[in-house]
């Protein structure tokens, strides 16, 4: 699979963009050159070729491309209005085109090298990782808020988190680190902590839109979601949607209702996880996006750099990452989660 981030791409370049899915198309086509050592992996390949190109930061792309009054049709629900009806079209106007080029370019390598075609190619694998990469919001997802707190978990004393101490950033105990009652830990540096969550303040690239801020993300309903993910299924996924439908306790009838509309009326298949939403965020503290107002990402921005001791984040990382540090991160691992001790080799 291969992944194209819109929020990095402007909406009114179709020759970027076109050269970014050519791109995420080919890198896809040129695996199915791989050979399995698996004979019967080898033979579901040759039976049933499979090839994903995704994307991320889509809800930053159509912001972008629409404006403010995309987010207040958001507000309203995405119901069927004109100007609603028109936003559609436009939506599943830059959606098939993407699928067209995808096929147009795999379908082409293939038959120049003699490879059977795969019959979809289109997909939205999950992407909350990789997303964070270029501060995009996830897959098709709305974000969580336009200016959040990014808690970012690492172990104690990981080389990483010890650059981004000395870059300003903050740093707390995580949610597991507590003391004999039961207390959340405060002092990151306290024995009886593991884990360490790194605070970073973030806003999303149309933060700034004048109207931006009278618009609450969060409130958007789950049958908005809804609609929005069957346009991505509907105009531009071949394989499937990763999605997570956001909702309240009152939203279940109505999201019932709409699902066996769906199913009645054949509008698509859809596979979806469903997350309830939470307003009170001090029943769960320390989550790993907080949202915040302008007032308080502005004050936090002001007190990572009056704490920040370097400007070149890569050469401190460098510094910490040379084993300079009586202690580190867990080695040999691919995640910051992985927390098994050390195994001593038997005699």
């Amino acid at each position: 699979m291969s992944e194209v981030h819109l929020n990095q791409i402007d909406p009114y370049n179709y020759k970027e963009q076109e050269e970014a899915f050519t791109a995420g198309a080919l890198s896809v086509a040129a695996l199915l050159n791989h050979k399995f050592l698996e004979p019967r992996y080898q033979y579901s390949r040759e039976l049933d070729p499979i090839v994903g190109v995704s994307f991320t930061g889509l809800f930053d792309f159509f912001v972008h491309a629409f404006g403010v009054d995309w987010l207040r049709w958001w507000e309203e629900g995405r119901p069927a209005t004109p100007q609603g009806l028109a936003f559609k079209r436009e939506e599943e106007k830059y959606l098939s085109s993407w699928k067209d080029i995808v096929h147009r370019v795999v379908w082409d390598y293939c038959d120049r090298h003699n490879l059977k075609r795969p019959n979809r190619c289109t997909t939205v694998q999950p992407s909350g990782t990789k997303a964070l990469l270029t501060n995009a919001s996830s897959g098709w997802h709305p974000p969580k808020a336009q200016r959040f707190i990014r808690r970012i978990t690492f172990g104690k004393n990981d080389p990483v988190a010890l650059a981004c101490i000395d870059y300003g950033y903050n740093v707390i105990p995580s949610q597991s680190d507590k003391d004999e009652q039961g207390n959340l830990l405060n002092d990151p540096f306290d024995s009886r902590v593991s884990e360490w969550l790194v605070e970073i303040p973030v806003s999303v690239s149309w933060a700034d839109l004048p109207g931006a801020d009278e618009i609450d993300v969060s409130k958007f309903s789950v049958l908005a979601q809804f609609d929005f993910v069957l346009q991505v299924q509907r105009w531009y996924v071949t394989h499937n949607t990763s999605a997570t439908l956001e909702l309240r306790s009152d939203e279940i009838e109505p999201l019932g209702q709409r699902i066996y509309e769906t199913i009645q009326n054949d509008e698509g298949y859809i596979s979806a996880a469903l997350l309830a939403r939470f307003d009170d965020l001090q029943s769960f503290p320390r989550l790993p996006f907080e949202p915040i107002d302008k007032s308080t990402y502005n004050r936090l921005n002001q007190e990572v750099k009056a704490r920040r001791k370097t400007d070149d984040f890569c050469a401190v990382l460098s510094r910490y990452d040379l084993g300079e540090m009586a202690e580190a991160g867990p080695s040999g691992c691919d995640s910051d989660k992985c927390m098994f001790p050390d195994q001593q080799p038997s005699s």
